[in-house]
């Protein structure tokens, strides 16, 4: 990357984190380009010459949001930190497969965007299995995970639990040991072995 791309790069990012922050605070319908310009300290041309358009760079945004998870997400689950370290964490943060402050922006971003919901959802529905394979990968791996249980299935499994944990009063929950109960559940079922036994 030389230096013209490097310089243009910073400031598509600054334009990016100026209008994240102002969807997030009023949403996406009230929040102008001109107000976005004058956050991020670019003219308003630079937006529509980087963006075309202010449904471009909402898109823009939201594949961020998107991709920071997915990438953060798969590094979580690559790392070579045992699988019920890997758990543990995930409980304690509330994200097992996705960051909850991404989820609620991501939420905001596809009540209010079709387009945007068009994108997560063709991101999700592909990358989704791919960090859901090595969860269970792993999990079997380490010997966490003992049934042999087609991909597919586990995926609407843990897609349950999944759309569990992203409801609000869950999400706002300080009861980080109903959460943790949550999660052994998820992992173990309801004959099984808790999470802190092993």
């Amino acid at each position: 990357m030389n230096g013209y791309e490097r310089r243009t790069k910073n400031k598509q990012d600054k334009i990016k984190g100026a209008a994240l922050e102002l969807f997030n605070e009023f949403g996406i319908d009230k929040t102008s380009i001109n107000e976005i310009a004058k956050k991020a300290r670019v003219s308003p041309a630079s937006i529509y010459n980087y963006f075309k358009t202010k449904d471009g760079l909402v898109i823009e945004v939201a594949k961020d949001i998107i991709k920071s998870t997915i990438e953060e997400k798969e590094s979580l689950w690559n790392s070579d930190l045992p699988f019920n370290v890997l758990l543990e964490q995930a409980i304690k943060n509330q994200n097992v497969f996705i960051n909850p402050t991404n989820l609620e922006f991501l939420k905001k971003f596809i009540e209010e965007s079709d387009d945007v919901k068009k994108v997560a959802d063709d991101v999700f529905n592909k990358r989704y299995r791919d960090i859901l394979e090595i969860f269970i990968e792993k999990g079997t791996r380490e010997g966490f995970i003992k049934r042999n249980i087609s991909t597919k299935a586990m995926m609407y499994y843990l897609r349950m639990y999944q759309e569990l944990v992203q409801d609000p009063e869950v999400i706002n929950s300080e009861n980080q040991e109903l959460i943790g109960e949550l999660y052994d559940l998820m992992l173990y079922g309801l004959v099984g072995i808790p999470i802190e036994n092993n």
